[in-house]
């Protein structure tokens, strides 16, 4: 099987509208080198706007990947709580975040892209996250790993949680007998290591120093513990926008954070993950920066939103 990794595409009409060419230019890219599954780990809209997330839906199904068997996604901060473009989302950040349901985000998120859950195994009746899928040999864990927001604990609503519910939910369906023969892929959006690299996701370079250091995943220990004791075989995330391949415990990690949001207005990344029966093998492509010269009428494409109309 080969899978496709991206993540962190920070879709902004406004601000961050070559996110959204380089996405298009990349799946089409990963579709020409031929794939099995995409998955892709937050933060698909760079301010927890409604029409970013049409913008992607709309690219997956007009490249025919709008389907649980080809596609997989977690959520991201950005998803939920958004970010900061001006000075002003920068003081009216706190309140914003404080006044946001956050349950409701997450089912809104999932109603945009729900014919991507449609085989997907949910221990949690109540809970889209976490959710299992089988996908030939390989068994597909996804987990929402966002915080709720805090004005102490998680003041940049960045930071990462593992709640004690939904790792009772993971330690579950990896005790279940279809997943424990099949090789573990684990799709989550926050990093396992300390980070040291300044976040790209905002306007203003202040924030993103700040927020670079307070990208942390609370209970990852733990998590790790478990995924060792599983035999989870692969970790693929985002958050941090590097892209970096490691080791934790003697488990893979794949983190594509970089693969869209980066400095480049034009270049795009992804990992190819290969896996045999008892090999796999990660491959970092990267497309070269091409002269933009797009007429601006051409930019973003304008995608009419009948979808919101079905989703209320």
């Amino acid at each position: 099987m080969k899978i496709a990794h991206i993540s962190d595409l920070h879709f902004s009409r406004s601000y961050k509208s070559n996110n959204i060419r380089k996405t298009k230019r990349l799946i089409k890219y990963c579709i020409e080198q031929g794939f099995d599954h995409l998955v892709i780990t937050g933060d698909i809209s760079d301010n927890s706007d409604e029409k970013d997330f049409l913008i992607l839906r709309n690219i997956l199904n007009n490249f025919n990947l709008l389907d649980s068997g080809k596609v997989s996604l977690t959520i991201g901060n950005h998803d939920i709580f958004g970010g900061v473009q001006t000075a002003n989302d920068i003081v009216n950040f706190p309140s914003k975040c404080l006044k946001i349901n956050y349950d409701q985000k997450v089912k809104k998120f999932v109603s945009f892209f729900s014919e991507l859950f449609d085989s997907a195994v949910f221990p949690n009746p109540d809970k889209i996250f976490p959710y299992a899928k089988i996908i030939g040999d390989v068994a597909i864990i996804g987990i929402n790993s966002i915080r709720h927001y805090s004005r102490i604990k998680n003041p940049f609503a960045s930071n990462g949680k593992i709640y004690n519910d939904d790792f009772e939910s993971i330690k579950a369906m990896l005790e279940f007998d279809s997943i424990k023969v099949r090789k573990k892929i684990v799709a989550v959006h926050h990093h396992f290591y300390k980070n040291s690299v300044e976040a790209t996701s905002s306007q203003s370079n202040l924030w993103n120093r700040i927020e670079g250091y307070t990208l942390k995943l609370r209970g990852k220990k733990k998590l790790l513990k478990l995924f060792k004791e599983n035999k989870v075989d692969l970790v693929l995330h985002g958050h941090s926008h590097e892209l970096k391949e490691y080791e934790r415990k003697g488990i893979k990690f794949v983190n594509a954070g970089a693969s869209i949001d980066n400095t480049s207005s034009t270049e795009a990344n992804v990992f190819f993950i290969n896996i045999l029966e008892d090999e796999l093998t990660v491959q970092l492509k990267t497309l070269p920066e091409i002269n933009p010269s797009v007429p601006k009428e051409n930019e973003v494409p304008n995608f009419i939103p009948a979808f919101a109309e079905k989703i209320g």
